[in-house]
């Protein structure tokens, strides 16, 4: 355990260590915010840029591409050829995709495919919810996160981590009452007051330290002096792990958003946007002056106004107006500039809707969009499943060390995994040994489907394997049985209609009629509605014979249905009685 002074210092060098990365990530959010201030003497000095925010449109479409398929976990069975392995198997894999559901992790993946794009880090930190009994994903901020540093560029694990955010003086006192009154002075201080709260964070605990409003306007400099740091909450960490995870894009040396090169030719783009405005402000309205004749003092008697209908009167002089027109050069560069940032942020002009050419053709976007978007998005996704792998294995380290024995049970609704599942962490959880994959990286939702497709109809692929792939299908297994449901359900009514038309079947077309009535006019399922259908067909025709005839004596079947040879029968639709015990389950 780390005291009060230690965290604040290690906070403090980390803060002065990061400060370049953070300036460009705040330079990154407030050009994606739009908070960006043409700097020019001519124009208002809050006048926003006017030209398209190419940042916004690449960072909001790439990520967008990036989260719109999840990726899957795998966990091999621990013994190849057990069955009881692969049960177990199983079932940890949707117990992973029971606590990815209670998390939402869908919508967490879209915020974190943005902060990984657009700031080069993705920031997640779990701990144990003792509400749900479930590890909690928590989605950082990465302009508030401060990693140890590693030396492994691809390890997403740092040793310890501090995040930081910001708490109101009246939030601390509902929370922590007394334990911070006397300490930070609240009594002086307003309520919406905000203090920097530091949550540490270590294999051995989690650790939350507040620091002292230093610019708290109520409060004089000897005051905000004696303000101490003041450790709040302490948290036994029973993992042993380190609980945080800062998954950081692929560059060279040091971090890098992958629009961190259009930012400049953004700046210089609205500079010259600004200064064209200008110069056809004033073609509009031009700049007039008083110039003098020789030997006359010039005068303005009266100001023309135009809206007014008012003429204006000079004395000894003329007036001459300054034409100004923008350069024909302009909208040249212009253009030119918005090409670089293009190429240099990757961002066709398809994210906008555009083409590029007049060849408007599925295949000719497809190839566009594939050169610029589907390495870069492989690329995201690859980051992801590194970085997901290393939050699962500490998720389970949470549920064995605060629940290992507890009986757990969930409702899940996510892909691969509808219904009630209940387990036991220590029993499923015997190894952590899996790993996180994309049915496809650096597929879109649209191309991953169409890919499907291609890969079916050429033989390449099994249809259980495309049905686990599709991110439409939310349960494999469930769609395989719906399947062959439907399946029997269409042979079925073709049975019943092909022995309906035969005049010496056991199926009138009256039946149909009743059957029909059964589905539509009271709602009844069509397996009940066969099954009542075929015993009042029974019925009718025990009535229409003899009393004691073979044909009315149990397991025998009327003539026609194929039941009093059926080692010989000739080959026809399937009998009733199957297709209603295929329909049925057995």
């Amino acid at each position: 355990m780390l005291t009060t002074e230690e965290i604040v210092a290690l906070y403090e060098q980390r803060r002065r260590a990061q400060g370049p990365l953070q300036e460009q990530m705040r330079r990154v959010r407030d050009l994606a915010n739009g908070d960006v201030i043409v700097p020019l003497n001519e124009l208002d000095k809050n006048a926003k840029a006017s030209v398209a925010n190419l940042l916004v449109q690449g960072l909001d479409q790439m990520s967008m591409r990036v989260a719109s398929t999840m990726p899957s976990p795998y966990f091999p069975p621990v013994k190849e050829g057990s069955d009881r392995s692969k049960s177990t198997a199983k079932m940890r894999k949707r117990a992973m995709m029971s606590i990815w559901d209670h998390n939402r992790m869908q919508m967490k993946m879209r915020r974190r495919a943005r902060h990984l794009l657009g700031y080069s880090q993705s920031a997640v930190v779990l701990k144990p919810d003792f509400k749900t009994l479930m590890p909690t994903w928590t989605v950082r901020n990465p302009l508030d996160t401060y990693p140890a540093f590693t030396d492994d560029p691809d390890n997403p694990v740092p040793e310890d981590c501090i995040f930081t955010y910001k708490a109101t003086a009246t939030y601390l006192l509902q929370n922590y009452g007394d334990l911070v009154l006397g300490k930070l002075r609240l009594g002086k201080i307003d309520g919406s007051t905000k203090y920097t709260m530091l949550e540490y964070v270590s294999p051995e605990c989690i650790q939350l330290v507040v620091l002292g409003a230093d610019d708290n306007p109520t409060l004089n400099a000897s005051e905000r002096a004696g303000i101490e740091a003041l450790t709040i909450e302490y948290i036994p960490n029973r993992t042993g792990m380190p609980l945080a995870v800062v998954a950081n894009r692929i560059t060279l040396d040091r971090p890098r958003g992958q629009f961190d090169g259009v930012m400049g030719m953004y700046y210089t783009r609205a500079r010259l946007q600004a200064l064209t405005e200008i110069a056809i402000e004033r073609g509009i309205f031009p700049e007039e002056y008083l110039i003098a004749r020789p030997g006359e003092n010039p005068e303005i008697m009266q100001v023309a106004n135009g809206k007014q209908g008012q003429l204006g009167i000079v004395k000894g002089g003329d007036i001459q107006q300054l034409q100004l027109n923008p350069g024909y050069k302009t909208d040249t560069a212009l253009d030119r500039l918005e090409r670089q940032e293009r190429l240099e942020g990757a961002i066709p002009a398809e994210f906008g809707g555009e083409s590029a050419s007049n060849i408007r053709t599925g295949r000719r976007g497809e190839s566009v969009l594939s050169a610029t978007v589907d390495f870069r998005v492989q690329e995201a996704q690859a980051t992801f499943e590194q970085s997901l792998y290393a939050e699962d294995k500490i998720a389970i380290a949470i549920e064995k060390a605060y629940w290992g024995n507890e009986t757990k049970t969930f409702y899940m609704s996510s892909k691969q995994t509808v219904g009630m599942e209940t387990y036991q962490p220590n029993k499923i959880w015997q190894t952590d040994f899996h790993y996180v994959a994309y049915s496809a990286a650096g597929s879109d939702v649209n191309s991953l489907i169409v890919g499907l497709g291609q890969r079916l109809g050429t033989g390449l692929m099994s249809k259980e394997s495309a049905r686990e792939a599709d991110p439409l299908i939310s349960d494999p297994d469930l769609e395989h049985d719906r399947i062959i449901a439907e399946g029997v359900e269409s042979a079925l009514l073709s049975s019943i209609q092909q022995q309906a038309a035969n005049p010496e079947g056991p199926y009138q077309p009256e039946d149909l009629a009743y059957l029909t009535k059964l589905v539509v006019e009271q709602d009844v399922s069509l397996f009940d509605a066969v099954k009542r259908t075929d015993q009042r067909a029974k019925d009718r025709q025990a009535a229409q014979m003899p009393a004691g005839a073979p044909e009315t004596m149990p397991g025998l079947a009327m003539p026609g249905m194929g039941a009093q040879q059926p080692a010989e029968a000739p080959a026809g639709p399937p009998g009733i009685e199957g297709l209603l015990a295929q329909l049925g389950g057995g």
